[in-house]
Formats: C-alpha cells, sequence, structure tokens
C-alpha cells in the first residue's frame, strides 16, 4: 500500500520556491516516431517568459527529453497565433535565443494556448472536448458513443502544480490531443481535413477529471449532468509544452511513414514513472475534422447551448461549445480536445455483479459504483485514482512532454505565469 504524505507534497505547498522538486524528465521509452520527428524540424511554438520576464511567444530550438531547453522570441505573448505560425518558419534570430533552465521551467514555460478563463465566461472562445472517442476507453467506461461537451477550463501550465479540489477524492487523468484554431470556422462552411490542418495547432492536453459527479448522475456511458461538473474544475487542463501546426505535423508524420502519434501517460506514486496509458491516435473513432461535423450535428439539434450545466455556483451554468446562435462558428484560438485512450484509474465491473451488489444493498448500480470507487480511491492501492504527490508524465510523439504534480486539497490554482509581465529578478 502506498502513503499519500511523501516528503515532496510539503515542496508543492511552496511551488515556486522548489520548482526544482519535478527533476529531469525521464528518458522517453518507445518514441522512434518521437525522434523521426524531431529530425524533420517542424516548427515547435510554445510561451515563455524571457529573460526580461515578458511573456512572448517562442519558436523551441533546443528541448531534452521533450521538454524545451532553448527557445528563440517569435513575439510578444499576445501576438495573433496565425502570425505567430508564420514568423514560426523563417529563420530565428540568433541574438533572439536565450535558455531556459531546468530549475525554472515551472514558472517560465506557460501554456502555449492563451485562453483566459474571462474569454471563456463571456462566450468569446470555448473549450470543446469529446468522450468516448477510442473504443477501448469507451470499453473500459462501460460502453457508448462519440459525444462532444463544453470544458469551461483555462489552460493551464504543462509544468508545475495541480492541487485537489475540495471534496474531490475520485481525480483521475487522460492525456489527449488537443488543437487550437488559428482563424475563425463557420459551422455551416466546415473546412477539409487539409484545410483543417492548415488552420489549427496541436498540442498534448491533460483532461484531469473528478468521476464521482459523473458516477452519481449516471453519465458514463454518454452527455448526461454531472459531465461538465466533474470536468469543468479550475487547474483541470495542463497543456503544452508547445504546439506545432497541424499541416507541418502530419505532413511529417506521414514522412515517418506512419498514421498516427504515439499517446502516452505516465503516473509516478513515489517509486518511478508507471505507464498508465498507451496508444495511437490513429485509433480514434473521430478523427478531428469528422469531430467538428459531430459538432455541426449537434448544433443543428440542441443549438450552441450544451443542456450539461455546471454547478459550481449560485445557479447552474450552461455553456456553449460555439458561438453566435444565427451563424455558430468556432471563434479563433479556441480548443478542440479529441478523447483520451484507455487506461484511465476508473474502472467500470461487469454490470451484472454489480447490479446483484447493488440489489443486496437496496441501492442504484451507480451508487453502488460510487461507494466501491470512493472506496477503492480510499485504500490508496497502487494503480488507481491520484492524490498528493503524485506527478502525471503526458507526451504525445512530436508534441513533447509535459509533467505536474499533484498538490494538497484546497490549495490554489497556481496562476499563469505568462499573463502579465513580470519585473526582472
Amino acid at each position: 500500500m502506498r502513503s499519500r504524505s511523501r516528503a515532496r507534497t510539503g515542496c508543492l505547498a511552496a511551488w515556486l520556491a522548489c520548482a526544482g522538486a519535478l527533476a529531469p524528465a525521464p528518458a522517453r521509452a518507445g518514441s522512434e516516431l518521437d525522434r523521426c520527428l524531431a529530425e524533420r524540424g517542424i516548427p515547435r511554438v510554445a510561451r515563455v517568459r524571457d529573460p526580461q520576464g515578458v511573456p512572448v511567444y517562442a519558436r523551441v530550438v533546443a528541448e531534452s527529453r521533450g521538454v524545451p531547453t532553448e527557445v528563440a522570441t517569435l513575439g510578444s505573448g499576445d501576438l495573433d497565433l496565425l502570425e505567430v505560425f508564420d514568423r514560426a518558419t523563417l529563420d530565428t534570430d540568433p541574438f533572439a535565443t536565450f535558455a531556459i533552465p531546468d530549475e525554472e521551467r515551472a514558472t517560465r514555460i506557460c501554456s502555449p494556448v492563451r485562453l483566459p478563463r474571462a474569454d471563456i465566461e463571456a462566450g468569446r472562445r470555448v473549450v470543446v472536448a469529446a468522450g468516448l472517442n477510442y473504443a477501448a476507453h469507451a470499453e473500459e467506461a462501460g460502453g457508448g458513443d462519440v459525444f462532444l461537451f463544453p470544458k469551461p477550463v483555462a489552460p493551464t501550465a504543462p509544468y508545475g502544480g495541480v492541487p485537489v479540489p475540495e471534496g474531490v477524492t475520485l481525480l483521475d487523468y487522460e492525456v489527449e490531443l488537443g488543437f487550437v484554431l488559428l482563424s475563425d470556422v463557420a459551422l455551416d462552411a466546415l473546412p477539409s481535413y487539409r484545410e483543417l490542418m492548415e488552420r489549427s495547432a496541436f498540442f498534448v492536453a491533460n483532461e484531469l477529471t473528478d468521476r464521482e459527479p459523473i458516477i452519481r448522475h449516471g453519465a458514463l456511458l454518454g452527455p448526461g449532468d454531472g459531465f461538465v461538473d466533474g470536468k469543468g474544475r479550475e487547474g483541470f487542463l495542463p497543456v503544452g509544452p508547445w504546439m506545432v501546426r497541424g499541416s507541418d505535423l502530419f505532413r511529417a508524420l506521414a514522412g515517418c511513414q506512419r498514421d498516427g502519434l504515439g499517446i502516452r501517460l505516465w503516473v509516478d506514486e513515489g517509486d518511478g514513472f508507471v505507464m498508465r496509458q498507451g496508444s495511437s491516435t490513429a485509433r480514434m473513432i473521430l478523427d478531428p475534422a469528422r469531430l467538428l461535423a459531430r459538432l455541426r450535428e449537434d448544433v443543428e439539434r440542441r443549438g450552441v447551448v450544451s443542456p450539461m450545466p455546471l454547478r459550481g455556483g449560485v445557479e447552474p451554468r450552461h455553456y456553449p461549445i460555439a458561438v453566435g446562435a444565427e451563424a455558430p462558428r468556432l471563434p479563433a484560438g479556441s480548443v478542440v480536445l479529441t478523447g483520451t485512450p484507455d487506461g484511465v484509474a476508473l474502472r467500470v465491473p461487469p454490470a451484472l455483479p454489480l447490479v446483484g451488489r447493488a440489489l443486496r444493498n437496496l441501492r442504484s448500480p451507480f451508487e453502488q459504483l460510487r461507494l466501491e470507487e470512493l472506496a477503492r480511491a480510499s485504500a490508496e492501492t497502487s494503480g488507481g485514482y491520484l492524490g498528493a504527490g503524485d506527478r502525471v508524465r503526458a507526451q504525445i510523439d512530436g508534441l513533447g512532454i509535459q509533467i505536474v504534480e499533484i498538490g494538497a486539497v484546497g490549495a490554489p490554482v497556481a496562476k499563469d505565469a505568462c499573463a502579465r509581465p513580470r519585473s526582472p529578478s
């Protein structure tokens, strides 16, 4: 049985003062494709603080085991993304190149996607996520079809701490391929796959989830109450470390003679990283273009506002999955998450034995499952839900590695280091 109270948990309470607790990332496993993609010189765009503390977009010119170590400035941190990627294709200025020491990555490398929470709250941009988009994950969750839902969470940094919100016990991980739109996409005139690749940039995301409200509301098999509650917590979307334009990424992928990117996640419970998820994006049921087509169908049936509420405030809040009732669109800067493969912490047992246990205890099957999963999490056995001190490492070939540490319950979410300029130290 493992203990949640490891020594580094105390360090996390003062994360900014001891960012070195992450230590160097372990060597990548089974990453021949990753090396092939790196050799092709794809422009990789990060968002960082420069040596003067100013937020900038930068091209990654050197990395160590998936972590940026040297970058070249492309422009200010509020530059239009299309211009950022246009600049990224040009030769970098050697005088604008600077290193990011390992001990500073948690305070200087930000989410590559700049999407403030205020934009989400005002409905200017959206974060749309896909559920059950890998067949093996759908099976481990009990079945169901692909569905889309809003995740009203601002992207956060790829290195640093993610505290556990009060009342969350069933904290789960989900490595996902995400993309941000570089220009508006009208749902009544969707781009072709090739056009979408040109108008989007891809990155690693960890779509953290509280499973308890999903189980409580019986939403395991698809959309329903509890889904946005379980996924809409602040800090539940570490993103990065960098992003790559879709046309560059998938052209390089074809050059490496592959049809999918390796997608993997490891958890370190104190004894080293152990792989939990390992798959390929080729196993998606709906690719990015088909996900947008599904989104258009959902909007045509139900409108731009999702029927699934977030109950964090006084009144339930329904967030949009697109903008504009008359001419629905996904504005530039909106994010789409494409779903996770199998291997999450949630374990849905066979239906008949679960129903039998529920009947014996005079409970609904979902309530029985909820109590069983809470008991499993409380036992703190290896291979289960995340707890304070756990480190989560997520990787997608060509898109780098992120490592976050799960912090103490109720600790504040770290502020975006690139949200505003800082004075030089």
